[in-house]
């Protein structure tokens, strides 16, 4: 069913106030944040922001989930089913690193969150965010499993440690990038094919 010109304006405005939401949650924190400074920074009154949601907490719940749905659809959109399992595995790194390298707010205020436990307080939304995580490795786990069956990749390993090592090497490569603030120039492209390297290959000198 197709939306109606007003509706297309409210979805446009929900989503021009969650971006501001995104900025001022990254720069300032969850608890800090006051719902005037949300209103300031999307250049409307206070009372419009109440229009879209009830409190701050509905407005982080529908930021944070807006940027996993949208990676989400961007994995979907990329990604396509007769692809070999593991140019897949590079796509989602790929993919990971180009959207967050465009969201890197995002990826701010999900580590502040972390760190301060405060997804304990918001128990539906540490279920929602559970939920996307446990569906990407679920995904993950299927790419895996047919990997092992095409004889890709090692059998003599539990499929859930390949795929916890795989994302860890993905994350941990994503803490480089927002927090190490290397020189090096950030290479989308360069950086999954590394991760597919050290993934399959492994650090150590082959042979010795």
């Amino acid at each position: 069913m197709m939306r109606t010109d007003d509706e297309e304006r409210k979805e446009q405005k929900k989503k021009h106030i969650m971006q501001a939401a995104l900025k001022i949650f990254s720069r300032k924190g969850y608890s800090p944040t006051a719902l005037d400074e949300v209103a300031q920074e999307a250049g409307i009154a206070k009372g419009t922001l109440y229009l879209y949601f009830k409190d701050k907490e509905d407005l982080m719940y529908n930021t944070l989930m807006s940027v996993h749905d949208g990676l989400k659809e961007r994995m979907m959109e990329v990604i396509a089913e007769d692809m070999p399992p593991l140019e897949i595995l590079e796509k989602i790194a790929l993919i990971m690193f180009e959207y967050f390298h465009e969201h890197d707010e995002f990826y701010n205020i999900y580590l502040t969150i972390l760190n301060y436990n405060l997804l304990s307080n918001y128990t539906h939304l540490f279920e929602s965010m559970m939920g996307r995580k446990k569906e990407l490795y679920d995904f993950e786990f299927h790419l895996v499993e047919e990997a092992k069956h095409l004889h890709l990749i090692r059998d003599d390993l539990a499929t859930i440690d390949i795929v916890m090592a795989f994302d860890g090497i993905v994350m941990n490569i994503l803490d480089q990038i927002f927090f190490l603030k290397t020189d090096e120039e950030f290479n989308p492209g360069q950086k999954a094919k590394m991760v597919m390297r050290l993934f399959l290959e492994g650090a150590g000198r082959h042979g010795r």
